[in-house]
């Protein structure tokens, strides 16, 4: 049905001429049929007649065919345009110029629509950045928000069970007699087991929950990333800063998670009593250092650990470069280095720990 019907109606089938000699062989109707009323109101002879209809015929076609070729080339613009519109190219080629009068009015009224389409799609691909962005941001705060209720329920629950149970087994050794060694060397034992147990698990409870850079400077959260460590991990620390070049909020970010990352494995792994770190901004580029005194590894047995990996995409994200150096019983130490164009900077401090 709706084959028919498409098919009765005159604008949707293609004209079998163009519309240059449609015009023509109106203006031939219109001037054989002048020319034959001219000849018949002047009462010309037969001959004259013919002579003047045929005249008038030619002259109306030739002049019908003429007109309609400026109109039939402007048509056509538009109709290229129209096309391009519908392929959603919105910015006419230079090469299209509608010509004068309607033409040309039709023509700007399709670039004013061209232009509105355009702004609308930009709008609407702004749009769906905006929600990529906040879909992003709201998986980012429901992770961070999870991680925090875990870190309080191991807190309130397994490392308050440890301290108890570390507590516990140091009274019952103390009612011990003494000469009772074997016993007192077990619960000795289970005692410092219990202890080791709570301090990895205060790692992995500041792992869960960690210092955030925020709007604070990276010195400033760097500063503060340590004085957790030495608050909860009784674990020295130090940090040094020198210059005073601006570092992009971008690069910022990435060297904090690199360090937080570095250090948080220095304290659940090499088990060290001195923990530094060098942060230098100077004119061409800013240099990030993490040194423990732990136990160190061979470079090429962790080759593949999760930390090291994620400190290495953080880093290729920036375009910097990451260094990892470590020997068994010399420590580690994790270094970042990020080249920066143009800046200046000569400033130092020293912030200890100890």
């Amino acid at each position: 049905m709706e084959g028919r019907e498409a098919s009765k109606n005159p604008v949707s089938r293609p004209a079998r001429l163009g519309i240059d000699w449609q015009v023509a062989g109106y203006g031939l109707l219109i001037g054989a049929f002048s020319a034959a009323l001219t000849a018949f109101l002047l009462r010309a002879p037969a001959g004259a007649g013919v002579l003047g209809v045929l005249a008038g015929a030619a002259a109306g076609g030739v002049l019908g065919f003429l007109l309609a070729r400026t109109l039939k080339r402007d048509l056509t613009q538009i109709g290229i345009y129209a096309a391009l519109l519908a392929r959603g190219q919105y910015q006419a080629p230079a090469s299209l110029v509608a010509g004068t009068g309607e033409a040309r009015y039709l023509f700007r009224q399709l670039r004013q629509m061209a232009a509105t389409w355009s702004g609308q799609v930009e709008a609407l691909q702004r749009l769906a950045d905006e929600r990529a962005h906040l879909s992003e941001r709201a998986e980012r705060l429901a992770v961070l928000e999870e991680r925090q209720r875990l870190a309080r329920e191991l807190h309130d629950t397994v490392s308050q069970e440890l301290f108890g149970l570390a507590m516990l087994v140091a009274a019952t050794r103390s009612l011990l007699p003494e000469d009772d060694t074997e016993v007192r060397a077990r619960l000795r034992q289970v005692e410092e087991g219990a202890r080791r147990a709570q301090a990895t698990m205060r790692g992995l409870i500041r792992a869960l929950r960690p210092v955030e850079l925020g709007d604070k400077p990276l010195s400033a959260a760097l500063d503060a990333l340590l004085t957790d460590v030495r608050e909860r991990q009784g674990i020295a620390t130090a940090i040094t800063t020198t210059g005073e070049r601006e570092i992009p909020p971008g690069i910022e970010d990435a060297l904090f998670r690199v360090a937080q990352e570095a250090v948080s494995n220095a304290v659940r792994h090499a088990h060290p009593s001195h923990i530094s770190v060098l942060l230098a901004a100077e004119s061409m580029g800013v240099s990030l250092a993490v040194e423990d005194d732990g136990v160190g590894f061979r470079t090429d047995a962790v080759e593949d650990h999760v930390g090291f990996s994620t400190m290495r995409e953080r880093t290729a994200e920036i375009g910097a470069r990451l260094s990892i150096m470590g020997e068994p019983g010399r420590g580690t130490r994790v270094s970042v280095r990020v080249p920066l164009a143009g800046g200046d900077g000569n400033a130092s401090q020293e912030v200890d720990g100890g």
